[in-house]
């Protein structure tokens, strides 16, 4: 013990070095050993160029090369929609104490019966109060008729037929000189008929059927027994008489006892589309044609204080003509 007192300094070194010597053997250990280490493989990656969507960049450079102008409304066609102006808004109309957009689907009419699209369609001036008696193009008709029969109100060659400008003015009836006053025999075999032109014996005369009146181009065809209530709700005779005219093949029926007009009773017509033109007549059965269409053949078929029948000839239809107190506003 002694020794190690005196040699303090030495042991204090001795241990020094012991433990600076394990140290190092410890830390050349650790690094001879392998040491496990877990690896993660990382996906590749992908280097690809995807292909650029050039149409936006197309489509910038068009609009750069011809920018966009504005257009005002005596660029754009007659029936587009809505022509407006820059920085104005569209037009809305007061009507009835409501304002109403005429571009709007499903809003108020503004000239009925006409609709607004129609209008607009057309390129009509809808705020105009009088648009409907207005004619666009030209051809005589207004827009309320072009609009009724389906027609082009801004194409005059696209117009309503000129049929339907003829009117009648007047009706003028001229009564029949045969009158039917009864069945003489009272079996319907021989039957007493009257000229009214004629006096005295000569002013009757009897006939049968299938015989031929005499002083007037009419044959009896039919005869059938009628009665029937009157005006005063009085049982009174109907019996009607039928009558052929020789000449024409036309048939009339007599009623007994009852004044008839003459087949040949004529009409007073007014065609509005040749307002230069004077009112014609014309007679129960007469082909005639109007202007502008000439080539078009009609008939008066049959005629009466309010309206008259007419035939196109090459078709068949029949249309009706109105008294000219009809026409409609």
């Amino acid at each position: 013990m002694n020794w190690v007192k005196q040699k303090y300094d030495i042991v204090l070194l001795a241990i020094a070095t012991l433990l600076l010597t394990s140290n190092a053997g410890w830390m050349v250990m650790n690094r001879i050993q392998p040491t496990e280490t877990e690896f993660k493989v990382a996906a590749p990656k992908d280097n690809s160029v995807t292909a650029l969507d050039l149409n936006a960049i197309r489509q910038a450079s068009a609009l750069a090369e011809s920018p966009l102008k504005w257009k005002s409304q005596a660029d754009l066609s007659v029936g587009t929609p809505e022509r407006g102006s820059l920085l104005v808004s569209r037009r809305y109309l007061l009507k009835d104490g409501k304002l109403i957009d005429p571009l709007a689907e499903g809003s108020d009419q503004l000239h009925p019966p006409i609709t607004n699209d129609w209008l607009l369609v057309n390129g009509l001036d809808y705020t105009d109060i009088n648009i409907k008696e207005k004619d666009a193009d030209g051809d005589g008709f207004s827009n309320l008729e072009e609009f009724d029969k389906k027609t082009n109100p801004i194409d005059p060659k696209d117009a309503p037929p000129s049929l339907n400008k003829l009117k009648l003015v007047s009706y003028n009836p001229i009564p029949f000189r045969l009158e039917f006053k009864g069945d003489a025999s009272g079996d319907g075999k021989e039957f007493q008929i009257n000229l009214k032109d004629l006096k005295g014996s000569a002013r009757s005369q009897y006939r049968k059927l299938g015989d031929q009146v005499e002083g007037a181009p009419y044959k009896i065809l039919k005869y059938e027994a009628k009665e029937g209530p009157n005006a005063r709700n009085v049982i009174v005779n109907l019996s009607e008489l039928t009558i052929q005219n020789t000449e024409t093949g036309d048939s009339i029926v007599l009623v007994f006892n009852k004044e008839a007009n003459d087949p040949t009773s004529f009409g007073a017509f007014r065609n509005l589309l040749a307002p230069e033109d004077a009112d014609f007549t014309l007679k129960k059965g007469e082909e005639f044609s109007i202007k502008p269409d000439t080539s078009r053949k009609l008939k008066l078929i049959d005629i009466t204080t309010s309206r008259a029948q007419i035939r196109d000839t090459s078709t068949g239809e029949i249309f009706y003509v109105l008294s000219i107190d009809k026409i409609s506003p």
